[in-house]
């Protein structure tokens, strides 16, 4: 599978994203929570699911982490074994600051196997040192696994603070990303600065727009807003006086992630640029979890009135 396949009919993919059960958990609970999951997502109309490989991020800020860090199966087993019933293609995401090259190729030789992509994903701080750095990690993958796709992260709060976002994505690009995955946005401006300048840069250079998938993700109570925000992630005051005001404040997100997404499609269609989107689930609670799947099938109506003809994988 690869982004090019998908986008060659016009459209962004439309994926979802989760994170893998505690490795602390039996077996047994690990296979129940892999069922539950492949269940919920085979009739939604998606075309890849990604993922996470979960760092503990406590190193870029001195506030208390609002949920505790606990290690997760290993993102590429849970993808390829336990989800292995789910028939659409898998995105895996790898972190590689506290690796080293034996382990980034059994990723990605992994990936390739399974005929997925990767997204490789570099220290959460400059502060944080790490034994190989993501620039090491792209070498690494064009010496030995060239044939595997790779995406990147957008981080719209980072291109606010510099306007530098749209340089350093394209220089994934000449390392070998050919599209990338935002960060949870609750933004529309910001995710609009990054992906004018990307088009701007881009249309200079003369060289093509690489898709971009934004992440919605549904907050469904205070603690789920602040871990979000620990996270570094930008949640503009009017949208956090509409959640916390609101009398059901799961619903309101859900409404309030549509409506950026509608405002970020009508702008990236004006522009020529290839927009999909990531609805992720990162949360035990089922009715947030009950939430992102009902996202999913508001997004999906973006690409027509019955978007399980539209999408191959769909309904699979």
């Amino acid at each position: 599978m690869t982004i090019r396949a998908i986008t060659a009919r016009g459209s962004g993919p439309l994926t979802y994203g989760l994170v893998p059960p505690k490795a602390a958990w039996e077996a047994e609970r690990v296979a129940e929570v892999a069922r539950k999951q492949t269940a919920r997502l085979r009739s939604l109309p998606i075309d890849a699911v990604v993922v996470y490989d979960v760092q503990d991020e406590s190193a870029r800020t001195n506030e208390p982490r609002p949920f505790p860090h606990m290690r997760c199966v290993n993102p590429a087993t849970y993808a390829f074994q336990h989800l292995a019933d789910l028939a659409v293609p898998k995105i895996v995401y790898h972190s590689v600051p506290n690796g080293d090259e034996e382990g980034l190729g059994r990723h990605l030789e992994a990936v390739d196997r399974a005929g997925g992509l990767a997204v490789l994903v570099g220290a959460p701080s400059r502060e944080q040192s790490g034994t190989m750095s993501l620039r090491e990690a792209y070498a690494y993958r064009r010496r030995n696994h060239p044939n595997v796709g790779i995406g990147g992260v957008m981080i719209a709060e980072r291109h606010h603070r510099a306007r530098t976002e749209h340089e350093r994505m394209l220089r994934k690009v000449d390392q070998g990303c050919s599209f990338f995955i935002s960060q949870a946005v609750y933004s529309p401006e910001a995710a609009k600065d990054v992906l004018s300048d990307m088009k701007l840069a881009c249309d200079q250079a003369e060289r093509p727009i690489p898709p971009v998938l934004v992440t919605l993700t549904p907050c469904g109570s205070p603690r789920t807003l602040s871990f979000i925000e620990w996270l570094g992630v930008y949640v503009p005051p009017w949208f956090e006086n509409e959640l916390l005001h609101s009398s059901h404040m799961l619903s309101t997100s859900v409404k309030l992630c549509v409506g950026v997404f509608r405002d970020l499609h009508q702008f990236a269609a004006r522009k020529g640029i290839t927009l999909g989107c990531n609805v992720e689930s990162v949360s035990l609670r089922l009715d947030e979890i009950e939430a992102s799947v009902e996202l999913v099938e508001s997004i999906a109506t973006f690409w027509g009135p019955d978007p399980r003809m539209n999408r191959p994988n769909g309904g699979s």
